[in-house]
Formats: structure tokens, sequence, C-alpha cells
């Protein structure tokens, strides 16, 4: 009596494609795309028939040569021949990976900062930052970016492989992103600019090719306030009571302002911790002075400002 030799094959045939087959040594894992066939082969001499197993246990019904699976798992095979068999070959591992569409992922989209005070017709940037926190890549992302009426949108330059559009109408922004690989961000800055005083919300949407593991993170908001916010570049300090200090409108605003002024050398002559519009020029000339304001908003922001204020006590002004 004779062992049956036994060589333990894979044949893979492909879907909706000329079959081709791919050979794997017995011992050895094949990783497949899910939603391809595969066929095992078992090659023996003499052989009449086989027992297929997976992951140790008799598959029932199958004794052919060849068979189909469709189970990630770990297959073996017996021969059989006229009164002998063979032994059990080396295993051969099946592991289907799912497809670029079944891969979940996780995007994330911020609104930075997500708090900030500016003051009428002034121009800002807004960062939008996605992140993506899983361990697939991401395909085909588009953000969605709402621009409330209090803000007009400015300018955007997008990066490689993204696009920006911007629809005047809607006051929406599209920022579309072809690829974003595993645990990689990309950021995007808007400029905009406030044209109305109150308290404007930006909210921004995030979606992706792929299926989403967390959607408690696709959406992301920030809050503008537009303030309104002038420095006076003459006061007329003459006892009218009329512009008889340097009066910053919208200076209230603000948690903490520090003023320094300067004079054409150089010496500071005013300052200011905590500035509240009374500085009156007292005890000095006529004439041109340099002024650096240095002030905190509610969300902890600091703003400077720079800049010449002018002297002029003629009561012709």
């Amino acid at each position: 009596m004779h062992r049956l030799s036994l060589i333990l094959s894979i044949l893979v045939l492909l879907l909706l494609a000329v079959p081709r087959s791919l050979m794997a040594q017995q011992g050895q894992t094949l990783r497949i795309i899910k939603g391809k066939k595969v066929t095992l082969r078992a090659d023996a001499t003499h052989a009449v028939s086989f027992i297929w197993f997976k992951n140790g246990e008799p598959i029932n019904g199958l004794h052919d040569q060849r068979i189909i699976v469709t189970d990630a798992a770990i297959y073996t095979v017996i021969a059989l021949g006229d009164g002998c068999n063979s032994d059990v070959s080396d295993p051969v591992e099946i592991i289907f990976d799912p497809t670029e569409e079944e891969k979940l992922v996780d995007i994330e989209i911020r609104n930075l900062p997500d708090k900030t005070t500016i003051w009428k017709d002034q121009s800002f940037n807004q960062q939008l930052l996605v992140l993506n926190n899983s361990d697939n890549t991401a395909n085909e992302l588009i953000v969605e970016f709402k621009i409330p009426q209090q803000l007009a949108y400015v300018n955007a330059i997008s990066g490689p492989g993204t696009s920006i559009s911007f629809d005047n109408q809607s006051g929406r922004l599209i920022w579309k992103i072809d690829e974003l690989k595993a645990h990689a961000a990309l950021s995007q800055w808007i400029q905009l600019k406030g044209v109305q005083t109150g308290e404007a919300v930006t909210i921004t949407k995030v979606s992706a090719k792929q299926k989403e593991s967390n959607l408690n993170n696709n959406q992301s908001q920030a809050t503008i306030k537009i303030v309104n916010f002038f420095i006076p570049n003459v006061f007329t300090p003459n006892g009218d009571s009329k512009n008889d200090t340097f009066e910053i409108i919208g200076l209230e605003l603000f948690k903490t302002a520090e003023l320094r002024v300067f004079n054409r050398f150089g010496f500071e002559v005013y300052h200011s911790q905590n500035y509240r519009n009374d500085w009156n020029g007292q005890g000095l000339n006529d004439g041109t002075y340099f002024y650096y304001l240095k002030f905190e908003d509610e969300t902890g922001q600091t703003h400077i400002n720079k800049g010449y204020v002018t002297i002029l006590r003629s009561q012709y002004y």
C-alpha cells in the first residue's frame, strides 16, 4: 500500500474579468479582495475522492478535486485512493479584504478658531481642518461651508488634489478633496469679511465616499462676533465737550485694552494698562503722535492696532 502524494493549489478566478490563476504554496496565506471568486484545487496522484476541511471541520458534500470557497477560513484537504489516503495537507488560509467602499473611515471637521471677535468691515481668516482618524484612506471628501449673511466671502486658494467653489446666492462654499490618507490632516483657509454687526455662526459639514464609523464629528461650527470699532486719527481737547478725548468706538466690548502713546522722537508720553477712552492729551503740544493699542476680546484673543493720532486744539477745527 502506498501513500497518495498531495499538492494543494489555489486558483483565483476574478469575477467580471478574464479568469486568471494565482498559485499559493501550502502553509501560506492568501488575501483576496471581497467579491472575488476563489477556487481551491487539490492535485494528488491516483486520488479518486477528497475530503475538504474548513477550520479543521469536514465540509459536508464536497468531495471533488476543486471547490469554490466564499468564507474566510483555514482550508486543508485529504486525498482518498484505492484503500489508502494521503496525510492532511498543510493549511492554506484565505482572507477576504473589504473593498475600498466597505472600509470604514472616521472623518472629523473643525473650524478654527471656534470663537472670535472682529469689527465691521474687517477681513479675517477662518481655518477649516479635516482629519482622518481611521486606519483607512478616505476618498472623494466634500466639505460644505455655510457663510451667514453677516459675513462676506473674500477669497480661498485651493491646494493640490483639492478644489474650491462658491455660490454667492446660497452663501455655500464647497471644498472637494480627492484623497486623505489614514491619520492625515488637511487645512484650508477661507478669507471672510464682517459686513453686518451682530453674531454670525458658520456651519461646516464633511462627508466621504466610504461609510463612516463615527458621525458625531462630521459637523462643526464657529461663532464670530462682529462689532462696530473705530479708532479716530484726530481729537480736539479744547474744552468744548466735543471730541475732547481719544475716543475709540467699541472699546467697551473688550475685556482689557492697553494704550501706549509715543512722540515723534520715540519717547513714551502716555501709558494706560486699562484704557477707557479718557486720554485728553494733557501736557502735550498739538501735533501727531504714534499709538500702540493692545486689547483682548471675550474669547481671550489678543488684537493689536498701531497708527497715528493728531492732537488739535484749534477752536476752528
